[in-house]
């Protein structure tokens, strides 16, 4: 390993060990901005990720070193209050069926100022796909005051191509769409303070701006062709963000509750050009069930008041809600999701996943009992790609209704 002349290791990810590869790359996928406008859910998400991933980032980091010997495992927290800034440069393959195939490119930076419990994480890189979509973005995360304080800062650009349906669940059945590039910037920050134990509560602010075209002029269907304050307009929002989470492990849980819930409100006294609200709740249960296998179960619901701009109502198949399904397909001002997935472990480092839900989307929480049922099922293909943290590989392979896709990507759907 060679040494920068301030002492910091700056490590390729050929050079780096499996886990902390698999440490940098979850943390670093998440610092990429998805999409500007279809994905602005699973963007919060995957920031969400982010934090929950820094918690745990100083205790595998511990774990690393001490298989190589470096450590005990009595002084394996000491070892991570004295980290030494420590640089990652992570190559991430990814496949979707909203931009297709591509790769991220990010660099992740842990260190430890205040020497606290877990150590500060900064990362930033791009990525680009097989449908001419690029983006960029930075993330920061620490934990103060022996971790009763947690920040997250996040920041990013995009440009993507993508097919837009529609509103409501006739506009996706239909399967009519038009090509829209969107362009747009993302900026979040929240803190949340440990009220009990595995509990965080805080503020979140989230500042959105969208600049949409639609390349066809006079579509087929009217409600195809958005209004010019539609296509070119930004939100602002603030609200809470609970977070509860008693998992064994983030990377590879095997038991345990992982509940999130968060909720903008979306004013023009913030600079919004829409005022809404937007909520949304997402629940994971884990049971062991066997020595080899687990059972986890996920929920997910969205709501959005009226008023709120097509880019940011609820999306079917967003955040691991549901795969099989393009994500902006199905897309309304509410929906819900609930799904179970069995994880059983092979011989060597080898795993497979056998899963199946239903949900649907609806014109609001009112009329969720009149959905339009929309199910999946699917199976997956795991590899451990590093031992010590348990983080996984994923190729999975889902059909929905009228529809199918296949996904890669680290660590699991939920």
């Amino acid at each position: 390993m060679s040494e920068s002349p301030s002492g910091n290791r700056a490590r390729c990810i050929f050079r780096a060990t499996p886990a902390r590869w698999t440490i940098a790359a979850s943390l670093a996928a998440a610092s990429v901005p998805f999409a500007p406008a279809t994905a602005i859910a699973q963007q919060q998400t995957q920031v969400q990720q982010v934090a929950n991933d820094t918690v745990t980032a100083g205790t595998a980091l511990a774990i690393d070193n001490m298989v190589k010997g470096e450590t005990t495992e009595a002084d394996g927290k000491e070892a991570s209050r004295k980290m030494k800034p420590d640089l990652l440069v992570v190559p991430i393959p990814m496949s979707n069926p909203t931009l297709g195939a591509g790769l991220t490119v990010a660099g992740v930076l842990f260190y430890n100022p205040n020497q606290s419990k877990q150590p500060w994480v900064t990362g930033g890189g791009g990525f680009y796909t097989s449908n001419k979509s690029w983006g960029g973005g930075l993330v920061h995360s620490m934990a103060l005051d022996h971790d009763r304080f947690k920040v997250l800062l996040f920041g990013g650009y995009a440009n993507v191509n993508i097919n837009f349906y529609g509103i409501g669940a006739a506009a996706g059945a239909r399967d009519v769409s038009v090509h829209m590039v969107d362009k747009g910037a993302l900026v979040l920050a929240q803190g949340q303070y440990r009220l009990l134990k595995n509990l965080y509560v805080g503020p979140r602010y989230q500042f959105m701006k969208i600049n949409s075209h639609i390349k066809r002029e006079n579509p087929l269907f009217p409600d195809l062709n958005l209004p010019d304050n539609l296509l070119d307009s930004q939100i602002s929002g603030i609200g809470p963000s609970i977070t509860f989470d008693s998992r064994d492990n983030e990377f590879a849980p095997r038991k345990g509750v992982n509940v999130t819930l968060v909720g903008l409100f979306n004013a023009k006294d913030l600079g919004s050009d829409f005022s809404y609200n937007k909520w949304q709740l997402a629940a994971n249960v884990l049971f062991p069930v066997t020595s080899t296998g687990t059972l986890a179960l996920h929920g997910g619901m969205c709501a959005v008041s009226k008023g709120g701009p097509f880019y940011d109502l609820c999306m079917y198949g967003q955040s691991g809600d549901l795969r099989g399904y393009e994500m902006g397909r199905y897309r309304d001002r509410a929906s819900w999701a609930t799904q179970a997935e069995w994880r059983q472990r092979l011989g060597g480092k080898f795993g497979a996943v056998f899963f199946a839900g239903v949900g649907g989307i609806a014109n609001g929480l009112g009329d969720i009992g009149n959905t339009t049922i929309l199910p999946s099922a699917g199976m997956g293909l795991r590899y451990r790609a590093s031992q010590e943290t348990g983080t996984n590989l994923r190729l999975d392979f889902a059909i929905g209704k009228d529809s199918s896709a296949v996904y890669f990507g680290i660590g699991e759907a939920f």
